[in-house]
C-alpha cells in the first residue's frame, strides 16, 4: 500500500514537472517567434518531450498560451499580496506593489515579452482574461490610492484613472526593456519610477524614499 501511493506520488510530481517543462519552453518559443507563428511542433522540440506528451496536457497551441498567461496572473496576484503584508505603511505597501510588479518581469524576459506585446495581439477569446487582469491590477493600486485620500495623504482625485495611468507607465517602462535591454537591470528603473508613480498623485516622498 504504501509503495503505491510513493508510486503515485512520484507519479503525481513527474507529471507537474512535464507540464512546467512544457510551459517554460512554450514561452520561449513564443517570445521568439511570436504567438501566430508558432506551432506545437516547435514547442515539441525544445522542451524535448513529444507531441503526445504536448497534447495529454493541452487540447491546443491557443490553451498553452492561455495556460501561461493564467499561470502568471495567479503568481502575480500571489506575490503582490504577500509583498504588500510584508510592507509597513501605506507608501511602503504602494512601492511593494509596484517593485513586484517590475521584479517578476524582470525575473522572467520572455514572459514578459508575451504579456506585454504578443497577449494584446491574439485573438477576442483571450481579451477578456486580459482585460480582467490589468482590472485586478488597477483595483489593487485604486485601493491604496482610495486609503490614502481618506487618510488626508492626497487630495482627492479620480483614483481609477490614475491606478490605470500607473499600469499604462509601469508596462510602457517594461517594454522598452524588453525591447532594447535598456535599462539592465531592469530593477534600476525602479526608485525613479516609483517617486514619479508616487509624486504624480501628490504624495509627499524624498529622493530617497523610494530607494
Amino acid at each position: 500500500m504504501a509503495t503505491t501511493t510513493l508510486d503515485r506520488l512520484t507519479k503525481k510530481l513527474q507529471r507537474e514537472e512535464t507540464r512546467r517543462k512544457i510551459l517554460r519552453s512554450a514561452a520561449q518559443v513564443f517570445a521568439a517567434k511570436g504567438f501566430h507563428s508558432a506551432v506545437v511542433d516547435d514547442i515539441v522540440k525544445a522542451s524535448g518531450t513529444s507531441k503526445g506528451a504536448v497534447y495529454f496536457y493541452f487540447e491546443s497551441k491557443e490553451q498553452i498560451f492561455l495556460s501561461l498567461v493564467e499561470d502568471f496572473a495567479s503568481s502575480l496576484a500571489r506575490e503582490i499580496q504577500g509583498a504588500v503584508q510584508r510592507a509597513r505603511g501605506l507608501v511602503a505597501q504602494v512601492e511593494a506593489a509596484v517593485a513586484t510588479l517590475v521584479r517578476i518581469f524582470q525575473a522572467d524576459r520572455d514572459l514578459a515579452k508575451i504579456v506585454l506585446v504578443d497577449w494584446p495581439s491574439v485573438g477576442a477569446e483571450f481579451q477578456g482574461r486580459r482585460i480582467a487582469l490589468k482590472a485586478m491590477l488597477v483595483e489593487v493600486l485604486r485601493g491604496y490610492l482610495d486609503r490614502a485620500v481618506e487618510d488626508s495623504k492626497i487630495a482627492a482625485q479620480d483614483t481609477e484613472t490614475a491606478a490605470y495611468v500607473w499600469i499604462g507607465a509601469i508596462s510602457e517602462v517594461v517594454l522598452r526593456w524588453v525591447n532594447t535591454g535598456k535599462p539592465d537591470p531592469l530593477e534600476e528603473v525602479l526608485a525613479p519610477l516609483t517617486q514619479l508613480l508616487l509624486l504624480s498623485v501628490g504624495f509627499a516622498v524624498s529622493p530617497a524614499a523610494s530607494r
